[in-house]
């Protein structure tokens, strides 16, 4: 193969047959849709099935994560009329992922109360409520990987009153505490639910602005 200059952005340009900018775009609102997978993804009821399902859900994003981060570097070797323009969506996305990790690690967090691990199980009403706080939740997930790709987005008003009702089942059922209903493990159960819902509405507002 013969090439007119032999400087480094030639070869680059010549042998890296993808758009780096182009598919660190794709590769951002994979990570995203693969969040909102886990969030949204029912559990089997059977542990031996539904503990190797929760690792491959898991696995999914971390490689989503290892993804997005070795094309971000792939775009500073990209030369053309957009460079500026993908710097600046490398320059976001880079500050969106601590963020958006925090964000995974505390609905891996959570799988231990949706699996009903020993210690964690739940009384049906707060159960049901976290079901559909991780139905918002990955409703909102989807809805920022929507606006990465120039499509409407869903706001983030129905987390927050998912947050609210699951917090009135939380308390309802406090009540029964003395029959055993709630575990010592439940006094960290709403601070991870307060910790998402506040990332995912930060975050939201961001992608959004």
């Amino acid at each position: 193969m013969t090439y007119v200059r032999s400087d480094a952005r030639t070869v680059f340009d010549q042998l890296w047959g993808a758009n780096a900018s182009v598919d660190m775009k794709k590769a951002f609102i994979s990570l995203l849709r693969a969040l909102a997978k886990l969030a949204r993804e029912r559990l089997s009821a059977n542990l031996q099935i539904a503990i190797p399902q929760s690792y491959a859900l898991r696995e999914t994003v971390n490689n989503g994560f290892n993804n997005v981060r070795a094309l971000t570097d792939g775009v500073l070797f990209e030369f053309g009329p957009t460079r500026q323009q993908d710097l600046t969506l490398r320059h976001r996305i880079l500050g969106w992922q601590p963020q958006l990790r925090m964000l995974f690690v505390s609905c891996v967090a959570l799988l231990k109360y949706r699996l009903q691990l020993p210690g964690f199980e739940l009384p049906e009403p707060v159960r049901l409520a976290q079901q559909q706080f991780e139905g918002c939740l990955a409703r909102t997930l989807d809805g920022m990987a929507d606006r990465v790709q120039g499509r409407a987005r869903e706001g983030t008003q129905n987390l927050e009153i998912a947050l609210a009702r699951l917090r009135d089942s939380v308390r309802i059922s406090g009540s029964a505490e003395a029959q055993g209903a709630l575990t010592a493990n439940m006094k960290t159960f709403l601070p991870l639910f307060e910790r998402i819902t506040g990332l995912a509405v930060s975050l939201a507002k961001e992608i959004g602005s």
